[in-house]
């Protein structure tokens, strides 16, 4: 080969190369630009061939980052793919930065700090690439607070800032931006965002940031909002985050026609037609009353959702179309499968004024049953402080007599009468609060103690008894606790009495009273075996329990 044909083949390599690297940096551009338009699928698949033919570390990187960015982060995946950038290259600045980002989101916050601190200083803060990655890893989980710093994000913005010329990077001013809106300080995030307004080439995002401080600012001209809003359509149409900040502008302004059509174009651009959006629009339409279509909705993509608020929503929605039974259905499989300390207020009143609901066809046995576990439930729902309806007006509908205490026609006494005045002139009096559910249970009105249990329990959480008195009045109002309130009661002064080991003579009595009320209910399950158990624990604290040792040689 002659000098000239090395010279060619030379210049073909370099040149060959430097084509490389420009295709290698427009498909990073092309997946970060996907994945801002939160089109998931389609830049996981760019970034994926980006390291089916080039497997380098920061192609590791920016898969790894993919992972984090999602809309639902895969932090293993994630941690995979740093791991992968670091194999390849020790020193890669961005695969540590995308670990410590990992540790932001554990909420491991000290260990994050000090890994951000340690590759800015290896770098002597002179790397901008780096900087800039710090700084939106401090504001990247906005879904999750607790992961955030917006001091710190602006901290090393701002380094970023003081230290390159060329300043026209418009991603610059958005993650600063969006630090100060984390703050707080709507001011100098509409600065940030106006500054990314004027250089970036796609002006879209930066519109539609500045709409929603707008939109969420109470004093401002409204037309303000839509303006900007506008000026985002009309920089980018297709840019479909602005579709997903119209429909919650949408939703809070009650503008529900507008919501639904903008949900839908938002599952239509960014090609995230999943279980939870299509939930989300079933939702727009519910509260729209479009009740129909919420229901199609909702059932098509039933097996897609995996949320089990689903069947709450369901359940919502056939109580307005008054299909009371399969609406009674749906709420009770959301309860099945909620745990308790999830369930609120709210969802046990639309329980009670579902099963309220079915009362007035419903005879006999079914009637009595339904009638009892809707005025549980829906004083559930009072002593929880649910507003969402006036619980107390079908409570009286139902029974007046059962009216959490408060009704005159309740059972009861001078005391109870006194009590209550006390109360009433002294919500936080706990002591009367205490005689006022005990003297409720005494004269049989069991809905008002378990009202006044939960005022208890609201003040002391931590107090024992409390649990174990509204188990009480719980169980004396429905024997059968259909509900499985009473239970729920009673296993939770188990829970906190049980591992002290050690008894007073009252901790004995009530754990007596919650383990009988076990015993009895496994017994009447035919399940003898778990019965015994709880025989067993009655007779530790109170050997001589007629009831229970009656119980015991029934079994035996």
């Amino acid at each position: 080969m002659n000098f000239r044909t090395k010279q060619i083949s030379a210049t073909f390599t370099i040149t060959a190369m430097m084509l490389s690297g420009i295709v290698t940096a427009q498909n990073i551009q092309e997946g970060l630009n996907l994945l801002n338009n939160d089109q998931y699928s389609k830049a996981q698949s760019v970034f994926e061939n980006l390291i089916s033919q080039n497997p380098t570390a920061d192609n590791y990187y920016y898969l790894g980052y993919f992972y984090l960015k999602n809309e639902n982060p895969n932090i293993d995946l994630a941690i995979q793919n740093f791991n992968k950038g670091l194999e390849k290259d020790p020193k890669s600045y961005l695969n540590k930065i995308g670990l410590a980002a990992v540790k932001l989101y554990q909420k491991n916050k000290s260990a994050a700090n000090a890994d951000f601190e340690s590759i800015a200083k290896d770098t002597r803060y002179k790397n901008p690439e780096v900087l800039f990655k710090i700084a939106e890893s401090y504001v990247l989980f906005r879904k999750n607070k607790d992961t955030m710093d917006p001091d710190k994000s602006i901290e090393f913005s701002n380094k970023l800032l003081e230290l390159v010329k060329n300043k026209d990077k418009a991603e610059y001013y958005i993650v600063l931006g969006n630090a100060y809106y984390e703050k707080g300080d709507a001011g100098k995030a509409m600065s940030n965002y106006t500054k990314a307004s004027e250089i970036a080439n796609d002006k879209a995002e930066a519109y539609m940031l500045i709409a929603n401080i707008y939109g969420r600012t109470s004093s401002v001209d409204k037309s303000l909002v839509n303006e900007n809003f506008k000026k985002a359509l009309a920089a980018n149409a297709s840019f479909a985050p602005t579709y997903k900040y119209l429909t919650d502008y949408n939703v809070r302004t009650q503008n529900y026609a507008e919501a639904s059509s903008n949900w839908k174009k938002y599952i239509d651009l960014s090609g995230q037609n999943t279980g939870s959006n299509s939930m989300h629009l079933a939702n727009i339409y519910f509260f729209a009353k479009d009740y129909t279509q919420a229901l199609t909705i909702l059932n098509q993509s039933w097996n897609s959702i995996n949320d089990t608020s689903k069947n709450r929503l369901k359940a919502n929605i056939l109580l307005d179309k008054s299909d009371f039974s399969e609406a009674l259905a749906a709420m009770n499989e959301y309860m099945k499968t909620t745990p308790d300390s999830e369930k609120t207020g709210y969802d046990y009143g639309l329980l009670g004024k579902i099963q309220y609901s079915l009362v007035p066809t419903a005879t006999g046995e079914e009637k009595n049953k339904l009638t009892k576990e809707a005025i549980v439930n829906l004083s559930q729902a009072q002593s929880k402080g649910d507003k969402a309806f006036n619980y107390m007006s079908l409570i009286a509908d139902l029974n007046p007599s059962a009216t959490a205490g408060s009704n005159s026609s309740a059972p009861t006494n001078a005391k109870i009468e006194s009590l209550k005045k006390a109360v009433a002139s002294n919500p936080n009096d706990t002591k009367s609060l205490y005689e006022l559910a005990t003297e409720q249970y005494t004269v049989n009105d069991y809905i008002g103690s378990v009202a006044t249990w939960d005022k208890l329990i609201a003040l002391i959480p931590g107090w024992e008894s409390s649990y174990a008195g509204k188990g009480m009045a719980l169980y004396g109002f429905d024997r059968t606790d259909q509900s499985g309130l009473a239970a729920q009661s009673y296993q939770k002064y188990i829970d906190l009495v049980e591992p002290k080991k050690e008894y007073s003579d009252t901790e004995k009595a009530y754990l007596s009273i919650a383990y009988s009320f076990f015993a009895f209910k496994e017994y009447l399950a035919d399940n003898k075996e778990k019965a015994q158990e709880y025989i067993n624990k009655v007779l530790a604290v109170d050997p001589q329990n007629s009831d229970i040792l009656n119980l015991q040689s029934q079994i035996k």
